[in-house]
């Protein structure tokens, strides 16, 4: 569905950026923590446990993030009783789709750090004392 305006095609999507361009941006963990009121690993285990709306504009998930105050805001109105100390009542049930998101980000990592542990391993069979200082330097190129 395409609006056109003054001779300009406005789509979907370029308004969902035009609406947050004005809202206030938050960059970095430190400036959504601080957001918050919370600690930057607070925050970061509300983005995995509770799928607090931050973004990656990278696409990745390990780089930087924006969110918008306002989007936080509401967010942290929805999941008050939650983010107070879990489920309240024991009536209400985890989200099926955020414990899924959780699960395959915990699997993504573990995948990473099995694979640097066998290219230390293979470093370290190959090399002897030599190669253990060489598979450390590697390893914290690597990190």
């Amino acid at each position: 569905m395409l609006i056109q305006l003054r001779r300009v095609v406005y789509s979907p999507l370029l308004y969902e950026i035009a609406r947050h361009m004005e809202q206030r941006i938050l960059n970095g963990w430190k400036e959504i923590s601080s957001h918050l009121e919370r600690g930057t690993r607070t925050a970061q285990r509300w983005e995995i446990q509770f799928g607090m709306p931050v973004h990656r504009p990278a696409m990745k998930r390990r780089t930087a993030v924006i969110a918008f105050a306002e989007e936080l805001d509401e967010w942290l109105m929805r999941n008050r009783s939650s983010l107070n100390g879990g489920l309240e009542n024991g009536n209400e049930e985890p989200d099926p789709a955020r414990l899924q998101e959780a699960l395959l980000r915990l699997q993504t990592e573990a995948k990473e750090l099995a694979a640097k542990l066998m290219y230390l391993e293979r470093h370290l069979q190959a090399g002897g004392v030599e190669g253990r200082e060489t598979a450390r330097k590697d390893a914290a190129a690597e990190v």
